[in-house]
């Protein structure tokens, strides 16, 4: 476990973090400006549901993780080095994914932080605004039911509803590492890992609607998007939860089944 956790401090202190969170700052800072030019009456939890928003996350924030997520997988000679240091590759994969997982904490956690402290001089009354019902029905990021929404409001407080985005979003960005591991497992190559995993978000965001909606990224992050019958029997959250575990779940065996393949090389 301490070479674990080396590995994954020297992977914090070499991949130039500040890059990314001066980046994802701004990012954020200026969906703040926009949110105030518009004249709404908002509050910090629609700062934060606006930040990890459809088009937000998946135009935006997946796309500046997925770059950084290359970054940190980098090689150089003291990564080989490190590579020794592990008894078998197990390890090595053991170790990238938990890397995935502290960044993918990390990244949301500092996008939380960062609304807080920029949307300090907003309300922090824990009830949902007219801006969050006009933003809601107008089916800007998603085609929302009136019913699932009310049903929803009604039952969940804004603080709620962000715990339950901020899990989920915690959760999509960490498949995203996962994926990506996975694929340079397999092809060696960073940037065709990359390339699968920007063409796996388009995917999603395509089968969003549809036959084959269920099981896309998109729904299983928004529970606005929940059928009426999953929010009236109260399984909406539950099954979203299973749809993670079990999607990370197979993806973690599938990992270790290649590196028993595979030498200890992860790829350029």
């Amino acid at each position: 476990m301490k070479r674990i956790y080396n590995y994954i401090l020297f992977k914090i202190n070499t991949t130039k973090i500040y890059v990314f969170s001066i980046i994802l700052i701004i990012y954020i800072f200026a969906l703040m400006l926009f949110l105030i030019r518009s004249g709404n009456n908002i509050n910090v939890y629609d700062y934060i549901i606006d930040v990890f928003s459809y088009l937000s996350l998946f135009y935006s924030i997946s796309v500046l993780f997925s770059v950084m997520i290359y970054n940190i997988f980098g090689k150089g000679n003291f990564y080989n080095y490190l590579c020794i240091r592990f008894k078998t590759s197990r390890e090595i994969y053991i170790a990238n994914i938990l890397s995935g997982f502290v960044f993918a904490i990390g990244t949301v956690i500092f996008a939380v932080i960062v609304c807080l402290l920029t949307g300090s001089f907003m309300s922090f009354h824990n009830n949902w605004s007219q801006y969050s019902s006009y933003i809601m029905n107008s089916k800007v990021n998603q085609s929302y039911y009136s019913e699932v929404i009310n049903n929803i409001k009604a039952n969940l407080t804004p603080v709620e509803y962000v715990s339950i985005l901020v899990l989920f979003t915690t959760l999509y960005l960490f498949v995203i590492s996962m994926v990506f591991n996975i694929c340079n497992l397999i092809f060696k190559k960073r940037v065709i890992s990359f390339i699968i995993v920007i063409i796996l978000n388009m995917l999603n965001m395509v089968i969003k609607s549809g036959g084959m909606a269920d099981i896309s990224f998109v729904s299983n992050i928004y529970i606005l998007n929940a059928k009426l019958s999953e929010v009236t029997n109260g399984i909406y959250i539950i099954s979203r939860c299973m749809y993670w575990i079990i999607l990370i779940f197979l993806l973690y065996i599938c990992g270790l089944i290649l590196t028993k393949k595979r030498e200890c090389i992860y790829g350029e």
